[in-house]
């Protein structure tokens, strides 16, 4: 970490006395940051038919633009997909990109699916909207952030029956863009941003008796980056990790459950153990699948995140993704644990 120290500069001027001035130079003038998180709202139509991912792209104004595998893909892998933690499935991601007239749009999707019922599938991702006159993607403060996850076990027309009593663990991924703007005390950095994706491990417990659910990012193990895995056309292999990186945040979440499985709260806090968090603001929504598991409890819940934070010197923070977390009754002895969309 790189921390500022105040190195008295010597200012020498020669005057007709003869006279030395010695004074420290003014320190770096960072404003506070407004925080102002946009709700993100993870919702979005998607399709899979016959091995073509189609996906709704949502405009902030309103509107979608649609995005399949077929016309718009820019690569297709599995590489760094872990093995899918549900038997009989398969999965693969994607990176899709649309030029249009009204800007350009890049995508990353995953999904997972029965290979006995591939209508039995689950789709998730993250997009970056660029307004019209961008050159290329890597101006990533110009660009929009979207989010997305969707399935039939995730139908709002088929909520799932949530047990009256009992509480229920569940363990998963969660991925997104982590984006971080320095403050007063790193030194010629400050003023500067950087942009990279992240992953790790979230853990929910949900209360039914008391229809709450608390959760955790970070706290199982470290936030980790993930340059080049994904959106590598804006961040790429070589690109160095950030200075501050997310590895020693904590971000705790809790909400209220509606009847229909659906949350949504603001109640979030951000917590590091060498840097002062002033402010943390944000929005974390979900919803649990009307798919049981063998003990009759919803086997997953999904959802999404957008949470800012700012912090003692100036500098501030988001994180950008989505979710993903099984019940360990869903995952076959072998496979340990549940990770991510898949």
């Amino acid at each position: 970490m790189r921390f500022s120290t105040l190195t008295a500069l010597l200012l020498i001027s020669v005057t007709a006395g003869c006279s030395t001035d010695r004074s420290e130079p003014p320190p770096v003038e960072i404003p506070a940051p407004t925080l102002a998180p946009v709700p993100q709202e993870f919702r979005t139509q998607t399709t899979f038919v016959d091995n073509v991912l189609s996906v709704d792209v949502r405009y902030p104004e309103g509107g979608t633009r649609t995005l399949n595998t077929a016309l718009h893909q820019v690569g297709s892998w599995s590489q760094y997909l872990p093995r899918p933690v549900m038997p009989n499935h398969s999965s693969r991601e994607w990176l899709l990109s649309d030029n249009h007239y009204d800007g350009k749009v890049l995508l990353y999707a995953t999904a997972s699916w029965n290979d006995d019922d591939p209508g039995d599938y689950l789709s998730a991702g993250w997009w970056l909207l660029y307004p019209p006159g961008a050159r290329g993607f890597r101006n990533f403060e110009s660009a929009t952030r979207g989010v997305f996850i969707d399935g039939p076990e995730l139908d709002a027309a088929r909520p799932p029956d949530l047990p009256m009593t009992s509480t229920a663990t569940y363990v998963g991924g969660a991925g997104g863009v982590y984006t971080y703007t320095y403050g007063r005390d790193w030194d010629d950095l400050a003023g500067s941003s950087d942009l990279t994706e992240f992953q790790g491990l979230l853990a929910l417990t949900a209360d039914f008796d008391s229809n709450r659910i608390i959760g955790c990012l970070g706290c199982i193990e470290p936030i980790e980056t993930a340059p080049g895995q994904h959106l590598y056309p804006v961040v790429t292999w070589r690109n160095p990790d950030p200075a501050a990186l997310p590895a020693d945040y904590d971000i705790h979440f809790s909400a209220s459950l509606g009847a229909n499985g659906a949350f949504e709260d603001n109640a979030i806090t951000v917590m590091h153990p060498e840097r002062t968090v002033t402010d943390a603001v944000g929005t974390w929504r979900g919803q649990f699948s009307n798919m049981p598991d063998v003990e009759g409890n919803p086997r997953r819940v999904v959802g999404s995140t957008d949470v800012h934070f700012a912090e003692a010197d100036g500098s501030h923070g988001r994180f950008t993704g989505i979710f993903d977390a099984l019940t360990p009754a869903t995952v076959t002895p072998d496979d340990g644990s549940a990770n991510g969309a898949n």
